[in-house]
């Protein structure tokens, strides 16, 4: 039996919406010998799957066509949606190499900045120690070479010891073994940092810490969830206490009970709630460092560092081991010759030599930290100059002067724009269109006159579970900057290709919520809505990644009106 919204129905969408074309529906009526009312639509059941039943007079008015899904030969170029980006090396986050305050800075957003560039100076007391370090070995060498001279004067003859070349030999050993562990830690360093970008180019960086705020989120959503009833329960005992204590049940050692447990759990849920606040701020930030892939820039950033730092250790190594062979050269030759030497006199050189290691190794620290060994200091603090690695722009600054930082404060991001990225994301139905080398055309809507061309890059491996697509990346010279990140374009892949695909009209394929579906014939007057997942439109046809089969009838024109009539027909059911 049909509903009372039926008749409603069908004057609103086939004797008005159809017959508007014959005439309009407006308020006059027709003369009574002439009234006509069509069947109305209805829903009827196909198995466990509903259609929409019309008449054949309803069809027809209508507009109601269908055609046959095949699979054809699709051709044209690809022209997914992309966006432009910095490429891996032309974005950086500046950050101090030793903690202090930002005693000033000369940069603001959009400025131009230069490689070497002095942006900002940081007042480190850490710095200051580094630095008397380094005056402390510069006194230490000079002591040894005074002594080292008054011995050479107050060398006498003597028999030479075996000792000091075999000391001598080990002491070479080591600093051979020590050299070669610093070159095969530098080359797993090197590819590690080449399997950071790898992952950072692929996203996989940035999606850890984010789940384990969500994970941190949750289990203080849980807690104090838990706190707040534990509050409640013990609330309800104290109350009953003050109750039984006042009617003489309860003795005052039992109302200071229940009192004690009720302030216990009111601090309980405080500070539940207050971890549970954190959680969910700490998740906020996550999600914004997720979204600005500020994750994988930090991890890429370690990962160079890391390189940067044992390349240091490797240098003063290198340093050592000469030394090493030097003092075992000159005991062989001091055994060979016969020539008289006095233990002192050795002990002497070799401590003035490990003196001038010592200062090597200060002033190799210092440079590191981008200063000048014996720079003069101020109250016990030196100044540490923040320096630009790159060519660029100021993207963001984050920095105050006065602020504290230490070695993880992002002080500013600065973005190199003279090759960027333009990250095309390509439906899987359709990467089998797609190869390195492709030729691109990129257009952007700030430039609609312009096209900028390029080739594809790189493909990436693996498909997003969110959105099943998989990236495309073509990289650009970008002279003049006129392409910046953020930009979406327009991506052009490949002059003409032709793709074997099941397609119907794009017409046919519309929006249901969050799905996508198209309506088949299933029988004379019966149609049935059915979801599909589609790829990019190409030359007005859609091809069909699932949901139909060759054969199927696909209904093209008043899809529209079938789509309207079952959610008419299925909203006045569920509200009869």
């Amino acid at each position: 039996m049909q509903s009372k919204q039926t008749k409603p129905f069908l004057k609103g969408l086939v004797a008005c919406a159809f017959a508007s074309a014959l005439g309009g529906c407006g308020s006059r009526e027709l003369p009574a010998e002439k009234k006509e009312e069509s069947p109305a639509p209805k829903l009827v059941k196909l198995g466990d799957r509903t259609a929409v039943s019309l008449d054949p007079q309803s069809v027809q008015l209508a507009g109601i066509t269908v055609v046959t899904a095949s699979t054809d030969a699709l051709s044209g170029s690809m022209q997914p949606t992309g966006e432009v980006a910095a490429t891996d090396t032309g974005a950086v986050q500046i950050t101090s190499r030793l903690p202090g305050k930002i005693t000033d800075a000369t940069i603001g957003v959009g400025d131009r900045v230069h490689k070497g560039e002095v942006i900002a100076h940081v007042d480190s007391v850490d710095l200051a120690t580094a630095e008397a370090a380094y005056q402390t070995a510069v006194s230490h060498a000079n002591l040894a070479r005074n002594q080292l001279a008054q011995q050479k004067k107050l060398a006498g003859y003597g028999s030479i010891s075996e000792q000091p070349v075999e000391d001598a030999r080990k002491a070479s050993v080591a600093a051979d073994a020590a050299v070669a562990s610093d070159e095969a830690q530098i080359k797993v360093d090197k590819l590690a940092l080449t399997s950071t970008k790898q992952l950072v180019a692929m996203g996989e960086i940035t999606r850890k810490p984010l789940e384990d705020a969500q994970n941190a989120y949750s289990q203080a959503q849980s807690a104090a969830s838990q706190a707040d009833t534990t509050l409640h329960s013990t609330k309800s005992n104290y109350d009953r206490a003050v109750t039984l204590y006042n009617g003489g049940v309860y003795s005052r050692q039992q109302l200071e009970d229940a009192e004690t447990a009720y302030n216990s759990a009111r601090a309980g849920d405080t500070q539940a709630k207050t971890a549970e606040r954190l959680a969910r701020e700490e998740l906020t930030r996550q999600e914004s460092i997720f979204n600005k892939n500020l994750n994988g820039a930090s991890s890429l950033q370690a990962a160079q560092s890391k390189v940067q730092q044992d390349e240091h250790t490797y240098q003063n190594d290198l340093v050592a081991q000469q030394l090493a062979h030097t003092q075992y050269r000159r005991a062989l030759t001091v055994r060979k010759s016969g020539i008289p030497i006095s233990q002192a006199l050795q002990a002497a050189q070799d401590t003035f030599d490990e003196a001038r290691i010592a200062v090597q190794g200060a002033a190799n620290t210092l440079k590191l930290y981008g200063v000048r060994p014996g720079g003069s200091s101020a109250g016990g603090r030196m100044v540490i100059p923040i320096v630009s690695p790159i060519d660029g722009f100021v993207a963001a600054r984050s920095m105050v002067v006065g602020q504290n930082v230490d070695s993880t404060t992002v002080l500013a991001r600065l973005v190199n724009l003279d090759r960027i990225y333009i990250d095309a994301q390509v439906y899987e139905s359709d990467i089998q269109g797609v190869a390195i080398g492709d030729s691109v055309k990129i257009h952007v809507p700030a430039y609609p006159m312009r096209s900028f061309t390029g080739r594809v890059q790189f493909v990436a491996h693996e498909v997003s579970p969110d959105t099943r697509t998989i990236l495309v990346r073509t990289i650009l010279n970008n002279p003049g900057w006129l392409l910046r990140p953020g930009m979406f374009a327009t991506v052009s892949i490949g002059s003409s290709h032709q793709i074997r695909s099941l397609s119907v009209p794009s017409d046919a394929v519309m929006q249901d919520g969050d799905k996508q579906v198209v309506y088949l014939r299933v029988a004379t007057g019966e149609f049935m809505k059915r979801t599909v997942r589609v790829g990019a439109p190409v030359g007005g046809k859609t091809p069909i990644v699932s949901g139909l089969s060759p054969g199927d009838q696909v209904v093209v024109g008043g899809n529209v009106l079938l789509l309207k009539a079952q959610e008419q027909l299925e909203s006045g059911k569920s509200g009869a």
